[in-house]
């Protein structure tokens, strides 16, 4: 695969639209601030955005618990009234339902997406510390309702475990004979979870395909090296083609292969469950850095975070023959590119958010005025996969 590096690239597509020297929410009073920084439910610097999305004007953040201190792990802000610095969260869809005390609230959520109708399919399964023992779970809510609950899963253990499980990040297969999730998992035990909304089941696939290479561990960044031998990661799925048939690509953090392979072939549950499916996957690029997140437009443009070298690439999978383009590169606002979102007016969101630092939590995390956390925009003029 060809990499488009030179020099007549632009390297700044991206411009800034919201930063954060550390997150902040919208507390019910000034006593619930204070009460939850003196009983430490609130410790400002453990706070890290990590999942977006956005839907109409509602920006919606996810902050998981990698540390203790975090009030709430899915919230939103609404971008026509916000500040353009340090915008404030609030816990979405409310205070109760981000509370740890019950197994049915919203526990550490990673990643969300919202389909066409306007539901967010959000996975609560970040299970690395000891911060809670409820099982990973899917949540289906309502955005036209005010975050209703439409539906809630959880995952058996031998998929994702309560103690260890990681769910990344989710692309959403729209189907007239009922919708499928596909979920990356990248605990010891990584792999990729099926999810069918019409039967309610899920599934795993498991493959070599989806662990780490060793010649993609270790890199710098922001002077910090990462070191971490990390397995699926990144998660993307085609517009359908002229077969009406979608195309999965995945990656591991550290690799420098993305592969893929029809949905058609893991679907059904018992082609998974013979193995028939892995004479599908596919090598289909070499990529030009470790990436973390990945999505792709409704133009088949797939787009890739590249970490060690603070950018973002975009690679046609229509005309593969021309290579990667970097179109953001920037190593002071783009440090570490965690992912992306659409908005429906042609814009593309990155989230830039230092998470090394907060996913360690051997890592001093650094209390001072600087920018940590950044949102930066480009137009596309295209949208999300989800309306080809």
């Amino acid at each position: 695969m060809l990499f488009n590096g030179n020099e007549s690239t632009p390297k700044r597509w991206f411009s800034l639209e919201y930063q954060w020297v550390y997150l902040n929410y919208t507390w019910t009073s000034a006593h619930h601030y204070r009460w939850a920084l003196e009983s430490r439910c609130y410790i400002p610097e453990n706070n890290a955005p990590v999942g977006f999305e956005v839907y109409e004007n509602a920006v919606f953040v996810s902050v998981p618990r990698f540390r203790p201190g975090v009030p709430a792990t899915l919230t939103v802000f609404d971008r026509n009234t916000a500040s353009k610095l340090n915008p404030l969260l609030s816990p979405y869809p409310d205070w109760d339902s981000n509370d740890l005390s019950s197994c049915r609230n919203l526990q550490s959520v990673q990643s969300m997406k919202v389909d066409t109708r306007g539901v967010m399919w959000v996975i609560d399964g970040v299970r690395i510390n000891n911060l809670t023992r409820c099982p990973p779970k899917l949540v289906l809510l309502d955005l036209r309702t005010g975050g209703e609950l439409v539906h809630s899963y959880e995952f058996p253990s031998e998929l994702s475990s309560a103690q260890g499980g990681f769910l990344n990040d989710l692309v959403i297969d729209e189907r007239v004979g009922g919708s499928f999730a596909y979920i990356t998992e990248n605990s010891a035990d990584p792999g990729v979870i099926v999810y069918s909304r019409k039967e309610n089941r899920s599934w795993k696939l498991r493959d070599r395909s989806m662990l780490a290479e060793p010649r993609a561990v270790g890199f710098y960044v922001d002077g910090l090296l990462f070191n971490n031998s990390v397995p699926v990661d990144g998660i993307a799925l085609s517009p359908k083609d002229h077969n009406g048939e979608k195309t999965l690509f995945y990656v591991a953090l550290s690799s420098f292969t993305l592969y893929s392979l029809p949905t058609s072939v893991i679907r059904q549950e018992q082609s998974v469950f013979d193995g028939s499916w892995k004479q599908w996957v596919r090598p289909t690029a070499t990529i030009p850095s470790q990436v973390d997140g990945i999505i792709m437009d409704n133009r088949a443009n797939l787009y890739l975070t590249l970490l060690p070298l603070y950018g973002v690439a975009r690679w046609d999978f229509r005309k593969p023959s021309r290579g990667f383009q970097i179109i953001q590169q920037d190593d002071t606002t783009t440090i570490w590119p965690d992912g992306f979102a659409f908005d429906q007016s042609g814009f593309l969101y990155v989230i830039s958010n230092q998470v090394l630092r907060y996913i360690d939590s051997r890592q001093e995390v650094p209390v001072n005025s600087d920018i940590k956390f950044r949102v930066l925009r480009t137009f596309t003029g295209t949208n999300s996969y989800l309306y080809d």
